[in-house]
């Protein structure tokens, strides 16, 4: 690899004209799972989304430029950060741990998509109320920290069900859930809508609902949360 001072030089340049090619050689410089790299992944996410956005005529000319300035700036930032320690490879996380008896499943979600957690939580309600699982959904604690207590109530959680939608990806809860990845969490994307979430690292596990499917295909939501949960169902002990 090449010497610090020449990889910030690097960036520099890059970062004058091409801020999307400056994240993407970070990104394939710094090691999986590390902060700094999940902070770039971050930062390229909005940067994507945001180009979307606007060829699709969703937002103005001055809004992706101004994005695209943030962007730039927080890169800058972080470039500054850099150490040589940022660039030594992680320790492997040791084995997912067995789900409890009751196991406990958190949800992850952007609080525009409450509607969606609420109708998934209304068809748990069965099992919550027979004792099969355990739920804690991120915005119940009103009042406190939210990311603080999600990262504490993570600690004891068997399963992590991320609502995929591209309200997740421009918001805060998106850096919880590449922790989360980082530390060798069981993760359930669950696809309320098509977002592309390949190169995130949730595609490596299983999505819900079945069959690749997002919620918005089915013809109604009720049929869609009935599917998850019966995929769900297959996780609980026998």
């Amino acid at each position: 690899m090449k010497p610090l001072a020449e990889i910030k030089k690097d960036l520099e340049e890059l970062l004058v004209l091409e801020p999307a090619k400056a994240l993407k050689y970070l990104q394939e410089l710094l090691p999986d799972g590390s902060e700094k790299r999940n902070q770039t992944i971050l930062l390229d996410g909005r940067l994507s989304q945001t180009n979307r956005d606007f060829h699709n005529g969703l937002i103005k000319f001055e809004d992706q430029k101004l994005v695209a300035a943030q962007v730039t700036k927080a890169l800058l930032e972080l470039s500054t950060s850099l150490t040589e320690t940022d660039f030594q490879p992680r320790a492997a996380p040791g084995p997912a741990s067995t789900p409890a008896l009751t196991p406990k499943f958190m949800i992850i979600y952007d609080q525009l998509d409450e509607p969606h957690a609420k109708l998934l939580n209304r068809h748990l309600n069965v099992l919550k109320i027979m004792k099969k699982i355990r739920v804690y959904n991120v915005y119940e604690s009103e009042g406190q920290e939210l990311i603080g207590r999600a990262r504490q109530e993570m600690t004891d959680s068997d399963y992590l069900i991320v609502l995929i939608t591209v309200n997740l990806f421009n918001s805060e809860w998106f850096e919880l859930v590449y922790n989360a990845l980082g530390e060798n969490r069981r993760m359930i994307p669950l696809r309320i809508e098509k977002a592309d979430f390949e190169g995130t690292g949730l595609e490596k596990f299983k999505s819900l609902p079945s069959m690749g499917k997002a919620v918005s295909d089915f013809p109604n939501q009720d049929s869609a949360y009935a599917d998850i949960v019966g995929e769900l169902k297959k996780l609980l002990p026998k």
